[in-house]
């Protein structure tokens, strides 16, 4: 199916209103769905030659994955694996495989196929961004027998199951080694078959990638719809251009676009959970920072109590947002005590001027002070920018005068890196993404960390050894229940710090065609839709 995007002419009948209705579907068309994207990563049909994100939108619909989602609640759950239980030394996990899953050529999903797969991550080939990681995790790997994989970790890591799923990155993919083997990898990478929901039709770099659904049922659903096609449309006014008029039955959206796509009839799909708009300080303790205002602990918490999260959620976030709550913490976060955080968030994160600027005074800051705030946003989240403006206008109301310099996240990724000259006692927008366990994200305060938040190899101050000690009893604790009580404790020294200090929980946007599809519901805290396809109904099906 060729699928052609609105030109000029489009773009002027929508702008007259002439293109307001849905443009009627043909059989076939109601038969295909049609996803625009604004990006569409590498496009690299090989779960071992792509680095980047948006690889979760093309390859997951191909590829099933060891560790799968809880599709209710988000983070993880069964996946080709079943079941699973760790050793009594927390040193080895065992993988319990479903039976009768099969790739898309007829050739049995087995134990082999996840040694090998994961073997293949690790590999020197490859340049996944996982790769790394599982060479330093994974020792060794048995097959017990045709569905039963036994993977031991160089050392107790609780959350080595985790990082097998989606719900956090793509190094759980399972390939077919038998396939792989007898095509090469220029035959995989050209005809590429897994044991997802959806066979590879086509690739069309730079424009699209389409798919045909499998005919026989599917453990994670199978397609209502005969045919997908992705389409690389950069241009989020085209994207909803083509949504308006049919020519596309979902695309992804800001939340600048609210408004205009729910004028054009569209429904609005919120994905809960999927990143936290955060500010944070850096370099305090360096020499250079001596003196600064944003040493003093209660500066930092007068500029949390100054901002009115409200205001950003509902004016700047079109009400497509949440409160947060602790940094790199959501509501389906495992080893936390979400209630005690949800209750932590609603009096810490309130909105309180007045003792904001009683602290500053108290400070020694009753005029307030200059402040350098380097206002960025990460790829695919361009509204930070203007959670960021936001936020400076508050500081400015408590008397803190906000030298804002506004640059591309190219720019500034690199200063936050090494030494970070230019950064000490300055503050920075910033992002965490939705994951099952917070405790990966917190290697940004330990001294060994990229970012070394709290202090460095060469300078740990107290607060620094503190979070390094409660990070380590963190990620080596096999016991759950003193695993739990270890993570609560290491929310809470971050949260006491307020040296990063979450601002909203962020949302997954898309804009849907009614006339199109029908009701279906995303996965918590998984923006992409490739592990949600073959659960969205036609318009005249009934909801998943």
């Amino acid at each position: 199916m060729r699928i052609r995007r609105p030109v000029v002419l489009l773009g002027l009948l929508a702008m007259l209103g002439l293109a307001a209705g849905v443009a009627p579907a043909t059989a076939q068309d109601r038969d295909t769905l049609v996803i625009a994207l604004d990006t569409l990563g590498a496009m690299v049909m090989d779960p071992i030659a792509d680095t980047r994100a948006p690889h979760a939108h093309y390859h997951a619909p191909v590829w099933d994955s060891l560790v799968g989602f809880d599709f209710d609640k988000g983070g993880i759950g069964p996946g080709v694996a079943e079941r699973w239980e760790g050793a009594p030394d927390g040193k080895s996990w065992t993988f319990h495989l479903r039976k009768g899953l099969k790739f898309h050529n007829g050739d049995p999903v087995t134990a082999h196929d996840v040694k090998f797969s994961l073997e293949r991550k690790m590999s020197p080939e490859s340049i996944a961004s996982g790769a790394a990681a599982l060479r330093r995790a994974i020792d060794k790997i048995d097959v017990v027998d045709d569905h039963t994989v036994r993977v031991h970790t160089k050392g107790v890591i609780p959350h080595f199951v985790a990082s097998l799923s989606r719900a956090v990155f793509m190094e759980g993919t399972v390939m077919p080694k038998k396939y792989i083997e007898s095509v090469g990898v220029k035959g995989f990478r050209e005809k590429p078959i897994g044991s997802g929901p959806w066979k590879f039709v086509r690739l069309v770099p730079g424009d699209r990638i389409e798919y045909e659904a499998v005919t026989t049922p599917h453990w994670r659903g199978t397609p209502q719809f005969k045919r997908m096609v992705l389409l690389l449309v950069p241009e989020q006014s085209t994207r909803i251009a083509m949504v308006r008029t049919g020519e596309a039955s979902i695309a992804s959206i800001g939340p600048d676009a609210i408004k205009e796509a729910q004028a054009g009839g569209m429904r609005i799909v919120s994905v809960p959970g999927t990143m936290q708009a955060v500010y944070q300080f850096w370099g305090t303790y360096k020499p250079e920072a001596k003196g600064s205002p944003v040493t003093d602990v209660r500066v930092r918490e007068a500029l949390s109590l100054a901002i009115d999260r409200q205001q950003i959620i509902d004016h700047v976030m079109g009400k497509q947002a949440r409160w947060p709550i602790a940094f790199a913490t959501f509501r389906y976060s495992s080893d936390v005590t979400i209630p005690r955080w949800e209750d932590w968030a609603k009096t810490s994160l309130r909105y309180d001027p007045a003792r904001a600027k009683k602290l500053l005074a108290d400070a020694g800051y009753p005029n307030g002070f200059k402040l350098t705030f380097w206002n960025t946003a990460l790829p695919g989240t361009p509204f930070m920018v203007q959670i960021g403006e936001a936020v400076a206008g508050f500081w400015e109301k408590i008397g803190v005068k906000v030298e804002m310099k506004t640059v591309e996240w190219g720019v500034f990724d690199p200063q936050t890196r090494g030494e970070q000259k230019g950064l000490a006692a300055t503050a920075s927008m910033y992002r965490t993404a939705g994951r099952p366990e917070p405790a990966p994200r917190y290697t940004t305060f330990t001294s060994k960390g990229v970012q070394h938040i709290f202090g460095d190899t060469k300078d740990c101050p107290a607060l620094c050894q503190e979070v390094d000690k409660v990070y380590e009893s963190v990620v080596s604790e096999k016991d759950d229940a003193r695993r739990l009580a270890a993570t609560n404790k290491m929310l809470e020294v971050v949260a006491n710090s307020w040296m990063a200090v979450p601002i909203v929980e962020g949302v997954g946007l898309w804009a849907v065609n009614p006339k199109r599809v029908g009701q279906f519901k995303p996965i918590p805290g998984r923006h992409e839709f490739g592990d949600v396809a073959e659960r969205m109904p036609r318009a005249d099906q009934k909801p998943w």
